[in-house]
């Protein structure tokens, strides 16, 4: 008798997009704070600038891709969405890490 999966293929394949694309931003955030020089790709500035105004223009960046329009074949604004995210993550990351070090100074 054959056994039938009790999920939704499609459900599967989204679930393994979701996984494939947060690890596709992370590495690439890895990426950013190793060399930062490769924020001057996404804006003018990013390499030198403070956590807050990273978020801002990282946040800026995404809702431009998000007005962007869609391509029906998939391709588009896929490796910018992912690059300012990838941005954002690093600008909220630096952001936990400078609020502990006030707190663990005591500042």
């Amino acid at each position: 008798m054959l056994c039938l999966s009790p999920h939704d293929p499609a459900e599967i394949l989204r679930a393994q997009a979701r996984r494939s694309a947060a690890y596709m931003v992370k590495c690439r955030a890895r990426d950013y704070a190793r060399r930062p020089m490769q924020l001057e790709i996404l804006y003018p500035g990013l390499a030198v600038a403070d956590p807050s105004v990273l978020i801002a223009v990282a946040a800026h960046l995404m809702a431009n891709e998000r007005k962007n329009p869609r391509r029906w074949f998939g391709f588009g604004g896929e490796v910018s969405a992912l690059n300012a995210k990838a941005a954002l993550l690093l600008g909220r990351t630096l952001r936990r890490s400078a609020r502990f070090k006030r707190l663990k100074t005591g500042a």
